[in-house]
């Protein structure tokens, strides 16, 4: 990837400007209406906490994924309507869309019978063991490099990795504290990375190498659950007898670890090719860890890489809507 200028860093493609200039008006028409009193901003910030309560009570009083969903959009656009334009807003915000995306991550698992009915158990084994040339790549890595049973410094130091899944956002903290202006475009960037996964975990639920190992038997049941036998070893405790892991154990498909990585190595890569190929140097050690670990499957990283690029070529579509936007609600 080229290296880019400072202003298409911070602003991002200027595409369609005819639209964008359309966009504008009709948000400056909104702003007209909106500017006399602080009435949006009240309803806005008292919105939130009404919509994480309802969220966290929804299986006790019913509310259905249908209404689920928009709720958790509530949290994110409320705490930019309500906060004043700075560092604190980002920070609010940004917690606010991670809260929707572990919404959308488990909201299927809600229902577990019917997810259970449309799993995909198989299929990801099928692609893996094409690309693996008959044998999937996580049980070659581990049939590999692995004692079955044990804990090794090498398993130790590659759970490390997995762990770090949160450098993107490390990478986004720091450009809030030192260079704000790169912020938005950054935010908007990584958390479309994130959420265009959600979907698939509605439309096609994976249960990961190790589940399907563990609980199915498939692979001769072979793979372990690396990150857990490394986690229980290091607290000095025995793995749970049942596996039972909390969130949604059967939202593999895509691997938002990669999808994130990929987003933030093309940000690099804008900069400099040298934090390009730093950047991409993670991607490829991510990559390997999910596989090594049973967490995930070659297609899972994949699609994580596909949507990456989906993110990078829609940009100039997607940037007037998101502009026009943000004109709104300053």
């Amino acid at each position: 990837m080229v290296r880019k200028a400072a202003r298409y860093r911070r602003r991002g493609p200027d595409a369609l400007p005819s639209l964008q200039r359309l966009l504008d008006g009709a948000s400056d028409a909104v702003n007209r209406r909106l500017r006399a009193g602080r009435a949006p901003v009240v309803i806005a910030a008292a919105a939130v906490p009404v919509a994480v309560g309802l969220i966290a009570a929804r299986k006790r009083i019913g509310i259905p994924p249908a209404l689920t969903l928009p709720l958790g959009c509530v949290p994110p656009l409320g705490l930019a309507i309500a906060m004043p334009k700075g560092r604190k807003r980002y920070l609010a915000v940004g917690a606010g869309y991670m809260h929707l995306f572990k919404l959308g991550w488990e909201l299927p698992y809600d229902d577990v019978e019917k997810l259970r009915r449309r799993l995909w158990i198989d299929e990801p084994i099928r692609f893996d063991t094409v690309v693996g040339l008959g044998v999937p790549p996580g049980l070659r890595l581990q049939r590999a490099l692995r004692t079955p049973g044990e804990v090794t410094l090498f398993d130790k130091a590659v759970t490390v990795v997995y762990a770090s899944w949160f450098l993107p956002h490390l990478l986004l903290a720091y450009l809030t504290a030192r260079h704000e202006e790169y912020v938005p475009r950054a935010g908007a960037r990584l958390s479309a990375a994130y959420h265009l996964t959600c979907p698939f975990y509605f439309l096609t639920p994976e249960a990961p190498p190790w589940w399907a190992s563990e609980k199915s038997g498939r692979m001769n049941g072979e793979i372990e659950r690396v990150a857990r036998l490394v986690v229980c070893d290091v607290l000095k405790r025995p793995p749970p007898e049942d596996g039972a892991v909390p969130g949604n154990p059967w939202g593999a498909m895509p691997s938002d670890h990669i999808s994130s990585a990929a987003i933030t190595a093309m940000g690099l890569a804008e900069i400099s090719p040298l934090y390009g190929a730093l950047g991409w140097t993670y991607v490829g050690a991510a990559a390997f860890a999910i596989v090594y670990l049973g967490e995930h499957y070659v297609a899972d990283v994949v699609v994580g890489l596909l949507i990456a690029e989906a993110v990078r070529r829609a940009e100039p579509l997607a940037a007037p809507f998101v502009r026009a936007v943000a004109r709104a609600v300053e």
